[in-house]
């Protein structure tokens, strides 16, 4: 950290601090950058400033067919590995006027929907162990796995689904397994509430987040 990393600001008075962190900081799991506004140890505003990797996607992209770019696509990020491969999927589509039938639809919607319970979850627990409450990070990380068995049993992978295909899906839902679907709705019906409660109301929570 260099000199001039912490600036000096007078505020109403109160001398604050200005604190850069980022992007690139070994607490930060993404590019982001945060300047942190400090009057002794008290946070008194912050400014945010969204970051980005740059991997050459776009450009290895433009040097393949469209049956590859999916393949690329499906490996853009592990923990949302629905979201890239659908949005290309459905652009593709949409400029091409092509149907995709309602059951693949549903499909996708499925697998789609799974991919945001885990992903918010597991970033729901990062949060807790940001905090120092690995308690909760732990039970957080153990009701997403519900998500992920469920995932690994309707399309094989627990991350790589490898479900959206242009014009529909690469593999079927059999009805023999819709009931698994059923029992992880009742299963977290049971237990989201509970968590939600703690993550608003627990004390340590709110000490942590004052």
């Amino acid at each position: 950290m260099n000199n001039e990393s912490i600036s000096l600001q007078i505020r109403g008075g109160a001398t604050c601090y200005s604190v850069p962190i980022g992007p690139v900081h070994p607490a930060l799991k993404e590019p982001i950058r945060f300047e942190f506004n400090l009057d002794g140890e008290r946070i008194v505003g912050v400014d945010i400033k969204p970051g980005f990797a740059h991997r050459g996607i776009e450009y290895m992209g433009m040097r393949r067919n469209l049956i590859k770019v999916l393949y690329l696509a499906e490996r853009i990020c592990g923990i949302c590995s629905i979201s890239h491969p659908l949005a290309l999927t459905q652009a593709v589509e949409n400029a091409a006027g092509i149907e995709v039938p309602p059951r693949a639809q549903y499909i996708r919607a499925i697998i789609g929907e799974l991919e945001r319970i885990h992903s918010h979850l597991l970033w729901a627990g990062v949060g807790a162990h940001e905090l120092g409450f690995d308690t909760l990070l732990h039970l957080t990380w153990k009701v997403r796995e519900k998500s992920m068995d469920l995932l690994e049993q309707l399309t094989g992978n627990r991350v790589d689904y490898a479900i959206p295909i242009f014009s529909g899906v690469r593999r079927d839902i059999p009805d023999e397994k819709a009931h698994l679907a059923y029992e992880a709705l009742d299963y977290y019906r049971g237990l989201l509430d509970k968590m939600i409660d703690a993550y608003l109301h627990d004390k340590s929570v709110e000490m942590r987040t004052r």
